[in-house]
């Protein structure tokens, strides 16, 4: 059967799919853990013109995995390249986005927290099931503080990982309890360790957050 014309011509344009078994060998290099390997190897790559949108990101990812502060610092630029290159890859934005909230953390940046905030909000428009992008936003939103903190929206975010992922909300239900009973808050720790236990009765990290913070007389 004779391709459709439309295809045929999108092949005409796009040229054929290259392999890059270079490529391929220094990311196999990354997802060993052998990282001194896989730097050298992907720095030579992205080094190199045109200039490469996935030795870019795996570049960064080789540079971050120690994460401490100039390994963050090293990644960063990297990342960000990545993503200027392949602007509608939300896997790219999403560590792009946790790099910068892991390095604004250690600096104590706005700036840096902004952007990440941003770039892990636009990895979940990019990509929908990204359940470590809501979860990074999901932490960010509940212990940043005003006017980039937002209870709230921590709280939608745990309720959409809940719902797309039980355990993995039961988790972050129990995260959000913690944080904001060290906080102080109260009632937004009661009502969270509320929502695990509605997840799973028989957990006995949402009955113990309950029993401590139930109010007196209650």
């Amino acid at each position: 059967m004779r391709a459709p014309l439309s295809l045929f011509l999108l092949c005409l344009v796009a040229g054929p799919v290259r392999a890059d078994p270079a490529l391929d060998a220094a990311v196999a290099l990354y997802r060993a853990k052998q990282y001194p390997a896989a730097q050298a190897a992907l720095e030579k790559i992205a080094g190199s013109a045109p200039p490469n949108a996935a030795a870019c990101y795996y570049l960064g990812m080789t540079l971050r995995h120690r994460g401490d502060e100039p390994a963050l610092e090293a990644a960063l630029p990297w990342l960000e390249k990545a993503v200027s290159l392949a602007p509608d890859n939300g896997a790219y934005a999403g560590d792009y986005g946790g790099t910068c909230l892991q390095l604004a953390d250690k600096r104590r940046s706005l700036s840096l927290a902004t952007r990440g905030r941003n770039a892990m909000e636009k990895a979940i428009r990019l990509d929908p099931d990204n359940l470590d992008a809501r979860d990074g936003l999901m932490q960010f939103y509940a212990r940043a503080p005003w006017p980039l903190g937002s209870k709230s929206r921590a709280r939608a975010l745990a309720e959409e990982l809940a719902r797309r992922n039980p355990a993995l909300g039961l988790r972050e239900f129990l995260r959000l309890g913690r944080v904001f009973e060290k906080a102080g808050d109260a009632r937004d720790a009661r009502d969270a360790y509320a929502a695990a236990a509605r997840l799973d009765g028989a957990n006995p990290d949402a009955a113990a957050g309950l029993a401590r913070l139930r109010p007196a007389g209650g």
